[in-house]
Order: C-alpha cells, then sequence, then structure tokens
C-alpha cells in the first residue's frame, strides 16, 4: 500500500475508534498484531481488554489528529486526547473531570492491517487532572 492509503487506513481506525464501534476498529489488526507500550508487548485480545477499560473509564474519548505522516509502511500521528473521567481508572473513583492531553503514535502496515502499534500518552499530564499529581509537581518537572 501506498503511504497515503497507509494514512487513510489510520484515520479510517481512528474514526471507529471516536465512535465507539470496536468491532470496526479490531477488522483494521493483522490477526497477530503486536502492541507496544512502556509496560510491554500486547497480542489483539490483551489491546482490546485494554482498550475496553480505558473507554468505559473515559465512554466519550475522542482522538484529534493533530499531524499525520507516512513513510512506507509506518504511519506516525500526533494527536489530542479529549474525555470526561465517568468510571474508576487506576483504583481512582469516577472525578467527573475532563481530561486532555497529548498521544503519539506509531503503527506498521502490511497488507492493509495494523502488524505493530507503539503509543505513548502524556500520563503524567493526565494523573494531574485526574488529581493524582499536584500541579506543583508537574511544575517542577516542567522547570527542570
Amino acid at each position: 500500500m501506498s503511504a497515503e492509503a497507509n494514512k487513510t487506513l489510520v484515520c479510517e481506525f481512528l474514526l471507529a475508534w471516536n465512535r465507539g464501534d470496536f468491532e470496526s476498529m479490531a477488522r483494521y489488526w493483522a490477526p497477530n498484531m503486536v502492541h507496544h507500550t512502556r509496560t510491554g508487548t500486547y497480542g489483539p485480545a490483551e489491546v482490546y481488554s485494554l482498550i475496553s477499560g480505558f473507554v468505559a473509564a473515559f465512554p466519550d474519548l475522542h482522538f484529534t489528529i493533530e499531524n499525520m505522516v507516512a513513510e512506507g509502511d509506518f504511519v506516525a500521528t500526533r494527536m489530542t486526547a479529549q474525555a470526561m473521567h465517568m468510571q474508576p481508572f487506576m483504583g481512582l473513583p469516577a472525578t467527573g473531570r475532563r481530561i486532555k492531553c497529548s498521544v503519539m503514535g506509531l503503527v506498521r502496515i502490511e497488507a492493509g492491517h495494523i502488524v505493530e502499534h507503539w503509543n505513548i500518552m502524556d500520563e503524567l499530564h493526565l494523573m494531574q487532572q485526574l488529581g493524582l499529581v499536584s500541579d506543583a509537581h508537574l511544575e517542577a518537572l516542567a522547570s527542570s
């Protein structure tokens, strides 16, 4: 597939995510898809479980694409995620707070399917917005 076709695939995947259409999202994954995070590497069933838990806590999760770059089989996307914290998350009861944070994703595409995904979310800013990290701690980190 061309770089432009790969970008279109990622856009369609994110549109399905924004609709909360997990069935459509899963159709974009290769059967052997691997998701890489700072905590480990996961297959499709584990990814579905992780996504389901996050979306349960933030049911109106919406990604806005800020930038997208494609080269060969890879598509990199910088996004803004926004949602309301409506169910328990990381042991924290629902706060009703609106969160907004940056997310960077890199996918590798083969034969029209996502075979690998790397994800980096501004988790520290997310935790600050939920009240788990103080404003002073976040500011101290930013100024160092």
